[in-house]
């Protein structure tokens, strides 16, 4: 449903799309404080004080770079070639800090396996194409199709559905079969194949639901079994450090699928405004204006002559089919990267310090259960 919410609270104003997380969270915020119980312990918990104060500002500095380049910025500008550079130099004080600490909040032994150290290059490369696909179908709805916001919502209900399904159904395969590499192969060559369709996408294909349903399928296989994957070569005492970096490289990923996207989108759309006849029109569209203008095509369509707005369509539909490429070659990538992977055993039983705590009232000896939980 957050595709067409998010549609119809964006036509009203795009703020709500803010607010609304505001009662969600509140909710669930407080049912975690209620009604969440973790194990208790009795050691001392040690926290990598300087290794988060050297980490939090380096990635907020990255992100800000990232954020503001070709958007608010040009590249070459020195406010987003600032906080891309203190990022880095951050990043590289990190690592290093990271080797020397007694708790480090990103131990080095996670990536010390090749079946870990690829899962978390998977999980990077695939949150692009998540970040990637979500990004840029609205516009191919909006600008090529000529949909409003909250149709365009539910037009990519098709990509949703299939990441969901299919998230389910590699998550039952994967603890039947009892193994992850032949599902990230699949997913990956599905993800491929989908987003090879999409390069087919203009304004008079009908088939765009099929060929996102097969997008989904592919990206949601890869969502439920990644993590698996990430622990199964790792001892038990990283479950936490190892969940805590896979979704920040997720999230990370995500940044960058809008990012490497928008930058080739808006280079290939300006290379391309020689085809649009109209020097106004050409000027609203540059510099990376034409992503914003896509939600205004519905309207403007009204007042441009025909044959102009064909022009139009054209730019669009050849910046759009080379992010399709993209996806489709990281797809390719990722799928080379699953041949890296070994084929270890998942877990079957879970004896960790981490956890819920088991303990009922019903039953006393619960509570010795909860260091052997089921994984």
């Amino acid at each position: 449903m957050g595709p067409v919410v998010g549609g119809a609270l964006a036509e009203a104003n795009w703020r709500w799309i803010f607010y609304l997380n505001i009662p969600i969270c509140s909710v669930a915020l407080v049912a975690i404080l209620l009604f969440m119980r973790l194990q208790k312990h009795t050691e001392k918990q040690e926290i990598d004080v300087l290794g988060n104060l050297i980490f939090i500002p380096s990635v907020l500095a990255v992100l800000l770079g990232l954020v503001m380049g070709g958007i608010e910025y040009p590249w070459s500008s020195w406010r987003v070639i600032l906080p891309l550079v203190l990022g880095g130099i951050g990043w590289i004080a990190f690592h290093i800090q990271q080797h020397f600490a007694t708790y480090p909040s990103v131990p080095e032994r996670l990536f010390s396996n090749r079946t870990s150290a690829t899962a978390f290059a998977l999980t990077f490369l695939s949150s692009i194409l998540v970040q990637a696909s979500g990004y840029f179908l609205p516009v191919f709805f909006q600008a090529v199709l000529g949909t409003t916001v909250v149709r365009s919502g539910v037009n990519f209900l098709p990509l949703a559905f299939g990441m969901l399904v299919f998230a389910v159904i590699a998550g039952v395969l994967m603890e039947k079969l009892n193994q992850y590499k032949m599902l990230h192969a699949a997913s990956f060559a599905t993800a491929a194949i989908g987003f090879g369709l999409l390069t087919l996408l203009d304004e008079s294909t009908v088939r765009w639901a099929i060929f996102q349903l097969i997008v989904g399928a592919g990206l949601g296989m890869s969502l439920s079994t990644l993590l698996p994957a990430i622990m199964a070569g790792l001892p038990e005492t990283d479950v936490a450090s190892s969940t805590a970096t896979y979704s920040f490289v997720r999230t990370f990923g995500y940044v960058w699928g809008v990012t490497i996207a928008a930058t080739i989108f808006n280079r290939v759309f300006d290379q391309n405004l020689a085809l649009i006849s109209s020097p106004t029109l050409r000027e609203q569209l540059s510099g990376g204006q034409a992503y914003g203008f896509a939600s205004q095509a519905r309207v403007v369509r009204g007042t441009i002559a025909p044959n102009i707005w064909v022009e139009v369509i054209e730019v669009y539909r050849r910046s759009l089919r080379t992010i399709w490429w993209l996806g489709m070659g990281i797809s390719i990538v990722c799928f080379c990267l699953v041949w890296v992977e070994r084929s270890i055993p998942l877990r079957k039983e879970l004896d960790t310090q981490y956890g819920l705590d088991a303990k009922t009232h019903d039953d006393p000896q619960e509570g010795e259960k909860s260091n052997n939980l089921t994984a």
